[in-house]
C-alpha cells in the first residue's frame, strides 16, 4: 500500500476493511483523519488480536460510536453488513482521552428502569458512581433525558429472556467469548442487545441476527497474536480534535466539567472597578469558576455570591477574595486575587502570601486537569498513562506548580495527590 494512498484508505471503512488490521497497524503512524482516530480506539480497546473482516468491522463500529463518530460508524456497517455485533450507543471515555465524563470509577450501577404503568413508554437507563450524580438515559437510543417523575419509572426486577448466544460471555463455549477484561458481565435486554458496565462508560451492544458466513467471535484473536485483547496498539492513541491543555477554556466546557450548576458567572457591572485586569474580567463574566471543587480530602469554594469577589485587606491592599482551600486535617488555605495583573496568590494557614498561579484561567485550568484525569488515573486502560499526560499538562500549565520546592509547589501536590496517589475512594 503506496504512503500517498493512506490517508484515503482511513477515511473509507471499506477500504480499512479490505486493508485489515495488521496492515493498517504497519501504518497508522503514517496517516490521518478520522479513520486513523478510529483504528487507534479499536486497538486500543481490544487490542492486536487477530480478526476476520466482519470482526474488525464491529470493532471499529464500536469505536467509532464512543468517539461519537456516528457517520462513520454507519460506512462501516455499510461496508460490511455481516458484522456479528453493533454498537447501539455508548457513553463511554475513550482511551487517551482525559475527559471528566463518563467516570464510573468505584462504586457505580446502571439500572434498567420500566414505566410502572404504560407498557409503550419507553424504559430509561439510570447510571450512577462516585463521581457520577444520577444520569438519565433512553435505553434504545442513547439519548440523555431528565429524571423521570417520581414514581412514574421503577427498576427492572428480572433480566430479559434471551434465546440466542450471549454477547461477550466470558466462558469458553460463549459464542463471543472474549473481550476486554474489564468488562463486566452482560445484561440481557431482550431482542439480541445486551448491557455492558465498566469504569470507562457504559454501551449497549446489538447481535447481528445475519452474521456474516463463518465470522469469528467477538475478541478471539490467532495463535500468534502480539498481545491479549485490551493490550493496546503500543502506540499513543491519536485524535483529531486538538487536546484539551491547548483548546480554548469556555463556557462549555467549564459547564461539562464542573456542571453547569455548580459554575458562577459574575456580572460585569458586579465587578470591582478596581479589578483592571481584563482577561480575569472577562473569565469572571463569560466563562465562570467552580462554585465548589472537591478531590480526596482536598476541596475549594468560591468565597463570593452573584455580587462579586471583595476587599481582603488583612493580607495585603487591594487583593480580592476569590476562594478557600479545605487541605483536610485542619489545614486551609485562602486565595486571593491581584486585581491589576490577575495573579492568584495564597495564604495557607493565615501565613504569609505565595504565588498560586499566574492567573484565574491558569487557576481554573489546573482543577479542571484533575478532574478530567480522574479516569485516567484511576482505571488506565492497559498502556494508557494518565498520571504521566496529567503531570505534563501541569507542568505546562503552572510550571512553580511541580517545581523542586517551594510553598506552591507544596499546596499543589497536596492537591494533585487526589488522583496521583490517592484511590477513587480517598485511601
Amino acid at each position: 500500500m503506496a504512503h500517498d494512498d493512506l490517508d484515503v484508505v482511513f477515511s473509507s471503512p471499506a477500504a480499512l476493511l479490505t486493508a485489515g488490521p495488521a496492515r493498517a497497524r504497519g501504518e497508522v503512524a503514517l496517516a490521518g483523519g478520522v479513520g486513523r482516530e478510529v483504528f487507534s480506539q479499536a486497538e486500543a480497546v481490544f487490542g492486536r488480536t487477530g480478526a476476520e473482516r466482519a470482526e474488525f468491522a464491529s470493532r471499529l463500529h464500536f469505536a467509532a460510536k464512543v468517539l461519537g463518530r456516528d457517520e462513520y460508524a454507519a460506512a462501516v456497517e455499510a461496508a460490511e453488513p455481516g458484522l456479528p455485533w453493533r454498537t447501539v450507543w455508548a457513553w463511554w471515555r475513550p482511551v487517551g482521552a482525559h475527559r471528566a465524563e463518563p467516570n464510573l470509577s468505584g462504586d457505580r450501577s446502571a439500572e434498567v428502569h420500566d414505566h410502572v404503568s404504560d407498557p409503550a413508554a419507553r424504559p430509561l437507563l439510570k447510571v450512577w458512581s462516585l463521581w457520577t450524580p444520577d444520569r438519565w438515559f433512553d435505553l434504545d437510543t442513547g439519548a440523555p433525558c431528565e429524571a423521570p417523575a417520581e414514581g412514574a419509572y421503577a427498576e427492572r426486577a428480572d433480566e430479559a429472556d434471551e434465546e440466542g448466544p450471549i454477547l461477550f460471555e466470558g466462558e469458553e463455549e460463549a459464542w463471543a467469548s472474549c473481550c476486554p477484561e474489564a468488562w463486566e458481565e452482560p445484561v440481557p435486554l431482550g431482542g439480541g442487545r445486551f448491557l455492558l458496565v465498566e469504569a470507562r462508560g457504559v454501551f449497549v451492544a446489538e447481535r447481528n441476527p445475519t452474521p456474516a458466513a463463518g465470522s469469528r467471535p467477538a475478541g478471539v484473536g490467532d495463535a500468534d497474536d502480539e498481545s491479549e485483547a485490551g493490550g493496546g496498539s503500543g502506540g499513543e492513541p491519536w485524535f483529531v480534535a486538538p487536546d484539551p491543555a491547548v483548546a480554548a477554556l469556555d463556557a462549555a466546557r467549564v459547564d461539562e466539567v464542573f456542571g453547569a450548576r455548580h459554575v458562577r458567572r459574575t456580572a460585569d457591572s458586579a465587578l470591582p472597578q478596581a479589578l483592571t485586569h481584563a482577561p480575569t474580567r472577562e473569565l469572571l463574566t463569560r466563562v465562570g469558576l467552580p462554585v465548589h471543587w472537591g478531590a480526596g480530602v482536598t476541596s475549594f469554594a468560591l468565597a463570593y455570591d452573584d455580587a462579586g469577589p471583595r476587599e481582603d485587606a488583612s493580607y495585603g491592599a487591594g487583593l480580592l477574595h476569590l476562594g478557600d482551600f479545605d487541605l483536610g486535617y485542619a489545614d486551609t488555605g485562602r486565595v486571593l486575587l491581584r486585581p491589576d495583573t490577575g495573579e492568584l496568590v495564597m495564604s495557607r494557614q493565615e501565613g504569609p502570601t505565595f504565588r498560586l498561579a499566574r492567573d484565574a484561567e491558569t487557576f481554573v485550568r489546573l482543577l479542571e486537569s484533575v478532574r478530567r484525569h480522574m479516569g485516567s488515573c484511576w482505571d488506565p486502560y492497559p498502556g494508557e498513562d494518565g498520571h504521566g499526560h496529567f503531570l505534563r499538562e501541569v507542568t505546562a500549565l503552572e510550571p512553580t506548580s511541580v517545581a523542586p520546592e517551594g510553598p506552591a509547589r507544596e499546596l499543589w501536590e497536596h492537591v494533585f495527590a487526589s488522583i496521583t496517589e490517592i484511590g477513587v475512594d480517598g485511601y
